[in-house]
């Protein structure tokens, strides 16, 4: 009797036969989805297919369109010259551009328009006044025009990223020295510009406004910040009889880190013991809004290495005590300080509202006029624009402070010769 050779195969043998083809197919399987499947035609060559299919049948008339081609054929495959695609097509460059990266290019962008916006250094025409505020309008007494604004002036030398500079913009018609509004940016020591100032609307009230740069720290350690704010200071000073300033009549305004260190130039000794490189002006008063001002008792979070107040003075908190206490404004508190406005928000989660209180408590106990002002359910980013809560204190503050007797001057005189 024959048998035919597949039954007389063992049952092994036939597992294996089979586990050998399910292998075989499984390769087959994974090699078709890591090169691409071998038994198609290219994708290049299907989807050129369609788009000359789909480019004969665009005829007047014909509305129908395969969304799928179009943006294939305008953004991988677009067989056309670069110069030949539509304006609001830009020929891939092959780099994928992060939210990060075009806030980046934005920002060079607007920095190379600012610089070729700059004023020469010789002398400059007065600008226009600004529309509503303007000082030749009618019946307009207390708001006066901006008069000249002067940008990127250097005060020290190597300038470093260009930071080592500040702008400065003059009131318009007051005569007689006008008093002097320093603005410090900044709000972790590393961010932001001169050119970030939300205190330019002084200038309509007849107060001159400065913005000061300063190397922040990711350039230099602390004192490097508090010596280049009392350098800016100190050229401006040097420069007062060009700008019509008193000398005698200065504020120094700040937020957040900005403020921090603004506090420190109106409380502070000279720290390197050196008048010569850091020439020390004592301001008249000083506002600061949501500054810290104890760095030891700023919290844990603050405490990490990586955190801005750790980073501003060289390392942990905790581990560069001796630092973070020389950089702390309320441990330079005397009885010889200027008048200070303290402004907190008491929802700020950044900074603990328990630094402005501790602070304006320090102030009160040696006998200097302290002004505590707490903003209700206001967080870390207050507003100090002319309407603000905030701003109007500045002014309130610096009016009682500074008595401007410039604007003053200039009301009376506008008031002789009223009909």
């Amino acid at each position: 009797m024959h048998v035919p050779a597949s039954q007389t195969k063992s049952p092994r043998r036939r597992r294996r036969a089979g586990s050998l083809l399910a292998w075989c197919l499984q390769s087959l399987v994974i090699s078709s989805l890591l090169v691409g499947t071998p038994w198609l035609p290219p994708r290049d060559a299907a989807s050129a297919e369609r788009a000359e299919l789909y480019a004969g049948r665009a005829e007047p008339g014909f509305e129908q369109a395969d969304p799928f081609e179009v943006r294939y054929r305008c953004w991988l495959e677009d067989p056309r010259a670069p110069s030949e695609t539509p304006a609001e097509i830009e020929p891939g460059t092959g780099r994928r551009w992060s939210w990060r990266s075009q806030r980046r290019a934005s920002r060079r962008r607007l920095a190379a328009e600012r610089a070729l916006a700059v004023e020469p250094d010789g002398p400059t025409e007065p600008a226009e006044p600004d529309g509503e505020a303007s000082a030749s309008d009618p019946g307009d007494d207390t708001r006066r025009g901006a008069g000249l604004t002067l940008r990127d002036q250097p005060y020290a030398l190597p300038d470093q990223g260009g930071r080592r500079r500040f702008d400065i913009t003059l009131p318009g018609r007051c005569p007689g020295p006008v008093p002097l509004v320093v603005w410090i940016h900044g709000d972790t020591w590393r961010d932001g510009s001169k050119a970030d100032c939300p205190v330019t609307w002084l200038a309509l009230e007849g107060y001159a406004v400065a913005s000061i740069g300063y190397r922040t720290s990711d350039l230099a350690r602390f004192p490097a910040q508090l010596d280049d704010c009392r350098a800016a200071i100190a050229e401006i000073v040097r420069r007062a009889g060009e700008w019509g300033l008193d000398p005698t009549r200065i504020a120094v305004v700040g937020h957040g880190g900005g403020g921090h260190l603004a506090a420190l130039v109106g409380l502070a000794d000279d720290p390197t013991g050196d008048e010569a490189a850091a020439p020390r002006f004592p301001p008249a008063a000083v506002a600061m809004l949501s500054a810290p001002t104890d760095l030891t008792s700023l919290g844990p979070e603050h405490d990490r290495p990586r955190s801005p107040a750790s980073l501003l003075v060289g390392g942990p908190l905790p581990e560069v005590r001796e630092a973070a206490l020389r950089a702390s404004p309320v441990w330079h508190v005397s009885p010889d300080d200027p008048p200070c406005l303290v402004v907190h928000g008491t929802a700020d989660s950044s900074v603990p509202v328990e630094q402005a209180v501790r602070l304006d408590a320090a102030l009160s106990a040696v006998g200097v006029p302290s002004t505590l002002l707490l903003l209700d359910r206001a967080g870390h980013a207050a507003s100090v624009s002319r309407d603000s809560p905030a701003g109007r204190a500045i002014l309130e503050f610096l009016d009682a402070v500074l008595r401007p007797a410039a604007v003053d001057a200039t009301e009376a005189a506008d008031a002789s010769q009223a009909p």
